[in-house]
């Protein structure tokens, strides 16, 4: 399988980051810890070799759930460079 194909949902909460195959695994998460994490920083998706294909909001959807809604990403912004320490 080609590695440029692969995608990765990334969960920043500033101190630490969490990845998930899928934004609904990301929603889980969320929902399950925010009483404890709050909500994230940010949220994105990125391939494996560390291209950011879109930005995520996280939406209150009214009754205390939250839900990523995808958005284009900021020019700018195209390329993470993730390296171990982070």
């Amino acid at each position: 399988m080609r590695r440029d194909l692969v995608v990765q949902v990334i969960v920043d909460y500033g101190d630490f980051w969490e990845n998930f195959a899928t934004a609904y695994e990301a929603e889980s998460f969320i929902n399950a810890n925010i009483d404890e994490l709050d909500l994230p920083l940010s949220v994105w998706l990125e391939d494996m070799c560390g291209n950011k294909k879109w930005d995520y909001d996280v939406v209150d959807d009214g009754s205390g759930t939250f839900h990523l809604v995808d958005r284009p990403i900021e020019k700018g912004l195209r390329r993470l460079i993730r390296n171990p320490s982070n």
